[in-house]
């Protein structure tokens, strides 16, 4: 690994700038560094509405076959896992902080997160999201606050954002064209160090064309709480979501 600095917006951030410029430290006022490690967490994620004292994330768990949200054992480095099931219906598995938002985008927020599409989305209607979001709603297009990726039946990668006044879904593009996501882990980081132009990066480069994506709400509007999930209103599709860093940093 090959470690570099550099300021951004004002933050000096370390970097691993040879393999996949995952950033490594960021020097800011609000941290939050998330591995998925340790003995708090093989005690099982907690349900929705019944957080556990410590603990950040609760699962919200929609479907009766039912869908899974949960640390993969043993994985190298710690994984949380989303994994929908081919049983017909509704289904939801998100992973999120309980409806307690904290991370104010017009604070130079930046989310970033190493994470793998294991199953892309089978069939229409299915879905994966992941970045910031305001409270679980059904259906994730249906919040009314979020900046984040997401994906659908046709693995293309797309970026995402809702003010609460306009609504943005972007195909994500790089010098070879739309990216289709693969199986593999990738480095997604959004960055609202400006928000007047929320640049959208996977594997360090740029997905989303310079002020295409604007977020315009202040105020208790513009704060948000990390959020993953996947999701379908009905069928037999599937999709797996993998999760094995989440890192958020700001100004307070």
């Amino acid at each position: 690994m090959t470690t570099r600095s550099k300021y951004r917006s004002g933050v000096l951030t370390f970097h691993d700038d040879a393999a996949s410029f995952e950033t490594v430290m960021p020097m800011a006022p609000l941290q939050f560094f998330e591995e998925f490690i340790g003995a708090g967490h093989t005690a099982g994620i907690p349900a929705a509405g019944s957080p556990t004292a410590g603990y950040p994330w609760v699962k919200k768990i929609v479907g009766a076959a039912p869908p899974t949200v949960a640390l993969v054992n043993n994985a190298s480095g710690g994984v949380a896992q989303l994994a929908l099931t081919a049983t017909g219906e509704k289904q939801d598995a998100a992973l999120y902080w309980n409806d307690n938002l904290a991370i104010d985008v017009t604070k130079r927020a930046v989310f970033e997160t190493r994470a793998a599409l294991a199953v892309a989305p089978s069939a229409a209607g299915v879905q994966m999201v992941m970045g910031l979001a305001a409270a679980w709603i059904d259906g994730p297009d249906n919040n009314v606050k979020y900046l984040e990726f997401g994906a659908t039946a046709n693995a293309n990668l797309l970026v995402r954002s809702q003010d609460g006044t306009t609504q943005s879904s972007i195909a994500a593009s790089n010098a070879a064209g739309a990216i289709v996501l693969d199986t593999n882990f990738h480095i997604f980081r959004i960055s609202a160090e400006d928000p007047t132009d929320v640049a959208f990066y996977v594997d360090g480069a740029r997905v989303n064309a310079t002020g295409s994506i604007a977020y315009a709400a202040t105020g208790a509007n513009a704060i948000l709480q990390p959020y993953f999930a996947v999701y379908k209103p009905s069928g037999t599709g599937v999709a797996t979501l993998q999760v094995d860093k989440v890192d958020i940093w700001a100004n307070r």
